[in-house]
């Protein structure tokens, strides 16, 4: 009974640290970190504050070049909240800030 416990527990800790290798990899981030509106600078400056309804459209462009949509959840201040919908499921929610033109995931 000993010898079976032992070659169990032996097999469990030299396929354990094996496992991984054999992990699929997860998918790109929909959003990538730090990612920024196309009608801003990449150094986070937007000559003017956009607008909510441009910043609306701004969202709809970068995310439909995706092949997703944006479904506007909270405007509060210069920033607007949304999620991103893929075939109906949500993949993703993110932060728009308008004054910036930065877009930050948060799911």
């Amino acid at each position: 009974m000993r010898y079976i416990v032992a070659v169990i527990i032996g097999s469990m800790l030299f396929l354990v640290p094996f496992s991984e290798a054999f992990a699929e990899h997860p998918k790109k981030p929909v959003t990538p970190y730090g990612d920024f509106c196309p009608r801003c600078s990449d150094y986070g400056t937007c000559k003017i504050l956009m607008g909510h309804e441009d910043a609306k459209k701004a969202m709809i462009e970068y995310y439909d070049k995706k092949g997703m949509s944006v479904e506007i959840e909270k405007k509060r201040g210069r920033f607007i909240r949304a999620k991103i919908i893929d075939r109906g499921d949500v993949v993703d929610v993110i932060i728009f800030d308008r004054h910036t033109g930065r877009v930050r995931s948060i799911y």
